[in-house]
């Protein structure tokens, strides 16, 4: 199984055994409302020291809160470390918040996940609405099993702002459910995540990742100088963003990604996406990929489809803005940069199939001698590149259909197409002229539908 796919299962099933733990929860008797609607975990005997395993605590907190009409919010009071060896679900809360800020969720000597497709959440947001989750510590110091930071499940109007998320086996940070959409309007903003597989993950609608700070430092972890810098499949650490088939809707913007495993940010078969604004450094594999492609058990290519790739910065990495089997594309005023004269990776690469794909007006630089800061296969169609800023000894390799217009030289502007003028070309240095020399060169004239008219010759003088 690829990895994307195990992922895939492993998020999947999720889900499924998020629901399972639900079902087992004593009922919580019904409380009424206190006066500032929180239930703080300290309540409900929970320690906060570090070493006291809080987990039945907390989930008696979490279903207090949701037994209270209204729903009360939870408080996890700061300057404690509370320690849980299972994960905590919180289910069914509406139009309330979760407070951390300054408190410590810590995994420590969990119930074992061995297998990777019964991945759990430490946290978990189930069926909930209208909900804020503020400013708490995830940490997993072991990565010793298959367990995630925050996962978020069939859920509507959750507003993740100021969670940091280390060390998990898994994901950070988690929008997941088995039918792509059913959780939607989620807000993921001002988070962390650190040491983690994947840094935040989604396949929900409406989402919101935005102003997030994503790391892996790939470069300067034991496994890279074990394995001598370069990745390998069996790694801990892979894509920082990933917005996965059937995501809707999605924005992922302002965040700073660095040095993952593989790409900074992954996207498979979506529609709908905005890339805006953020800077990706020193990935793996691409800094931005879109793709489309069909892979495993997925449905056939060319689904990702209206895509803006816009403002970005992505440099240092092993491929850098890469668009892959995808419709109504935009890439725009991003700058790229491979400042590595011997990776042979290009800045922006069009290819497999892709259509009704723009590349305009950003700034590329490539310090390879010889491959092409612009690449385009001869199975992509439709591809427009125009006012690019390409320095490169190769700018561009693509195939004869690709319209091309770009700044050749001081006053200068080039175009490797037809170049159709429907109201007519004026010329603004002419002078009288009766004499002609010799014809050294023809120059065809088209109509407004492309249709050859003849040819206009050139002299080698005129008097």
């Amino acid at each position: 199984m690829g990895r994307r796919a195990a992922l895939r299962a492993g998020l999947a099933a999720t889900a499924l055994a998020g629901g399972a733990a639900l079902a087992a929860e004593p009922a919580a008797a019904a409380l009424p409302a206190s006066d500032d609607g929180w239930v703080s975990v300290l309540t409900h005997g929970a320690v906060g020291d570090g070493v006291t395993d809080d987990t039945a605590a907390i989930q008696a907190a979490f279903n207090a809160a949701r037994a209270a009409t209204p729903n009360l919010g939870v408080l996890f009071p700061a300057g404690r470390t509370y320690r849980v060896s299972n994960r905590v679900t919180l289910s069914g809360l509406t139009d309330t918040a979760l407070r951390g800020h300054g408190a410590t969720l810590a995994l420590v000597d969990p119930a074992p996940v061995t297998v990777k497709d019964q991945v759990r959440g430490v946290l978990q947001i189930q069926d909930c609405h209208r909900l804020k989750v503020l400013g708490l510590n995830l940490v997993d110091d072991t990565a010793a099993y298959w367990y995630s930071g925050l996962i978020i499940t069939a859920s509507t109007g959750i507003v993740v702002d100021g969670v940091v998320s280390r060390g998990f086996r898994h994901t950070g940070i988690s929008v997941w459910d088995n039918i792509p959409g059913a959780s939607n309007d989620i807000v993921i903003t001002n988070c962390t995540t650190e040491d983690v597989r994947f840094g935040i993950a989604s396949n929900g609608h409406d989402v919101r990742i935005t102003n997030n700070h994503v790391a892996m430092d790939w470069l300067s972890s034991q496994e890279a100088e074990d394995w001598g810098g370069v990745w390998r499949a069996e790694s801990k650490y892979y894509d920082g963003i990933n917005v996965w088939f059937g995501a809707d809707r999605t924005v992922i913007s302002g965040n700073t990604i660095t040095e993952c495993g593989q790409a900074g940010v992954y996207t498979q078969q979506v529609t709908n996406l905005v890339v805006a604004d953020n800077t990706v450094s020193g990935c793996q594999l691409r800094g931005i990929e879109v793709d489309g492609s069909a892979r495993g058990s997925l449905p056939r290519s060319g689904q990702a489809v209206g895509v803006s790739i816009t403002g970005n910065v992505a440099t240092n990495c092993v491929g850098h803005i890469n668009v892959l089997a995808s419709r109504d594309v935009t890439v725009v005023g991003n700058r790229v940069e491979n400042p590595n004269a011997s990776r042979a990776v290009s800045c922006v690469a069009v290819h497999q199939g892709s259509t009704k794909t723009v590349v305009v007006a950003n700034h590329l630089r490539q310090a390879h001698p010889s491959h092409p800061a612009v690449f385009v296969d001869t199975a992509s169609v439709d591809v427009t590149l125009a006012w690019n800023a390409v320095e490169a000894a190769v700018p561009y390799q693509t195939p004869a259909d690709t319209v091309i217009i770009r700044r050749s030289g001081a006053g200068q502007i080039r175009t490797e197409g037809k170049l159709i003028a429907v109201g007519g070309i004026g010329v603004g240095n002419s002078v009288a002229a009766t004499t002609p020399g010799a014809v050294v060169r023809k120059i065809e004239v088209f109509s407004a539908s492309g249709q050859s008219l003849g040819w206009v010759p050139v002299y080698n003088s005129i008097t």
